[in-house]
């Protein structure tokens, strides 16, 4: 008779916060990837959302999609992910913030989330998206600092 070993509650929890790992990590990757091949793409749809001037906007054009490509490499990679979880939650609010600003002022404009691969008008949809991306990456981040204590203590799980 074969034994089935069911897995203690740790086990469960290391296992959620590594599928959670990658999904974003998956995530960021591929929605950094055409705002990198495609910047003035996707510094247009910065420009869209009326929320930075030409030189804060050319700035977050700039160093976003690297941003989320290096937390997308570390989740996937089990690099320092304390810090790319914590990167995912500051992301996060920043999607979260900049699309009901978008969506509160009424803008009818391209999501921007995937560049040039996706034409998504801004929708609730698209904030709950965000929302998301906000709540499992502090679900993973306080499984993470429970398991691991300050980032930084361990690299990965």
């Amino acid at each position: 008779m074969m034994r089935v070993r069911i897995p203690k509650g740790t086990q469960i929890q290391s296992l959620l916060v590594l599928t959670v790992r990658l999904g974003l990590g998956a995530l960021f990757i591929i929605g950094s990837l055409p705002k990198i091949n495609f910047p003035y793409q996707f510094l247009s749809s910065v420009y869209g959302y009326e929320f930075t001037g030409p030189t804060l906007g050319l700035l977050v054009a700039v160093i976003l999609p690297w941003i989320e490509f290096l937390v997308g490499v570390c989740l996937i990679g089990g690099i320092w992910v304390g810090g790319a979880l914590l990167m995912s939650i500051v992301m996060g609010v920043l999607f979260t913030v900049v699309i009901s600003y978008a969506l509160w002022q009424g803008l009818n404009i391209s999501c921007g989330c995937f560049g040039t691969m996706s034409r998504e008008i801004i929708s609730y949809s698209t904030l709950i998206r965000a929302v998301s991306i906000l709540i499992v990456s502090v679900a993973a981040y306080a499984s993470v600092f429970r398991q691991e204590g300050w980032p930084g203590k361990r690299n990965a799980i």
